[in-house]
């Protein structure tokens, strides 16, 4: 899933990024993101204004570009673009956030031609922020999905990593995806490990494992590994899960809808519940007491974890925005269906499990 950079922040562009995300996993996990490390190693600094730079014209820049964030942010991206373009050209050119941002817009517009051209314009004026953007231009030439770019990207990762220094690990799994689908397994495998030994905890490192045991999988939609403690004190992770068949079910006991469905939940988890099959609960509630009663009073027996805690925020992970929702995950860990509810529901975890049951040893 497409992760957040230091310098993202409005919550339109996490939804709208979450949601690229889901594409960016179709075709391989990459992320964005350099969570400030790099940042508080080497600061940048504010550019000195010119001498004939007029304070008026700051002013001017300040609030247009002020604007272009606004724009961003409820998600008018077009209208940003226009703005963060009329930016730079108060500057003359000279402005490397506001390519920066337009690079990040035209990518919630899936325009990967544009978007990397945009963040070459950043490049260009060498920001200190430069490792950041090299791997944003890395993603951005990979999701063009045109075999003959991926050397680009593969370059791009490259110098995001001599840039960095160490400091970002995420490049090595972009890194890793990317020449995987070059057909470079052992290279990009190779990557991959150097993204666990960096980030042997990081929020990719199920699906860095997953990838380096089979490379098949780098072109699928891996789920997003968590470790929690259940309702009941309980560890629970999804990486001891792998495996098995893992419905995630996203709810609160204030959602109506998720009420309603209770009825339905409970007979899939009696009808499925075995060795093969885990149904694992995520409570969207703000009061841990509610959930405590509802759970008793309606005989909720499958593993809860109660979000609540602030500990890990699961439905982040998977950029859940609205309940009830679910997403069925298989042995190998990858998402074959989300949302779906009822008949269909169960019609998909008898379809897994029955392919589950004929790949064991003996079937």
């Amino acid at each position: 899933m497409l992760a957040m950079s230091k310098h993202t922040s409005s919550s339109s562009y996490l939804r709208a990024t979450l949601f690229g995300g889901f594409l960016l996993l179709s075709i391989g996990t990459l992320l964005v993101e350099a969570r400030g490390r790099l940042q508080q190693a080497s600061p940048q600094a504010a550019p000195a204004p010119a001498p004939d730079q007029a304070p008026a014209q700051d002013n001017d820049f300040e609030k247009t570009l002020a604007s272009a964030r606004a724009s961003m942010q409820r998600g008018a991206l077009t209208e940003a673009v226009k703005t963060l373009e009329h930016a730079a050209e108060i500057k003359k050119g000279d402005c490397s956030e506001c390519f920066r941002i337009e690079s990040q817009c035209y990518l919630q517009m899936a325009r990967f031609n544009e978007a990397a051209e945009a963040a070459r314009k950043a490049i260009a004026l060498k920001p200190s922020d430069e490792a950041e953007l090299q791997n944003l231009l890395g993603v951005e030439l990979y999701l063009l999905g045109d075999q003959s770019r991926l050397g680009e990207a593969v370059a791009a990762f490259g110098r995001a990593l001599e840039l960095a220094n160490g400091k970002l690990p995420e490049t090595y799994f972009n890194l890793g995806y990317t020449l995987i689908k070059q057909g470079k397994i052992a290279d990009g495998t190779n990557a991959l490990k150097e993204y666990l030994k960096a980030a042997p905890d990081g929020p990719n490192s199920y699906e860095a494992r997953a990838v380096i045991a089979n490379p098949k999988l780098a072109g699928e939609r891996l789920a997003r590994a968590f470790k929690v403690k259940t309702t009941d004190g309980k560890d629970l992770s999804l990486e001891e899960l792998k495996g098995k068949i893992v419905l995630l079910d996203f709810w609160a006991t204030w959602c109506g809808p998720c009420r309603m469905e209770m009825p339905e939940v409970r007979r899939i988890w009696e009808k499925y519940r075995s060795d093969r099959f885990v149904l694992v609960g995520i409570s969207l509630d703000d009061d841990r007491q509610a959930l405590d009663q509802y759970v008793a009073k309606m005989h909720v027996t499958w593993p809860q974890y109660y979000e609540g805690d602030g500990k890990v925020s699961v439905s982040d992970l998977y950029g859940v925005h609205a309940i009830p929702e679910s997403f069925l995950i298989d042995q190998d860990g990858v998402i074959r269906a989300a949302g779906l509810r009822g008949p269909e529901l169960d019609a998909k975890i008898n379809e897994l499990l029955k392919k589950l049951k004929s790949s064991e040893p003996g079937k």
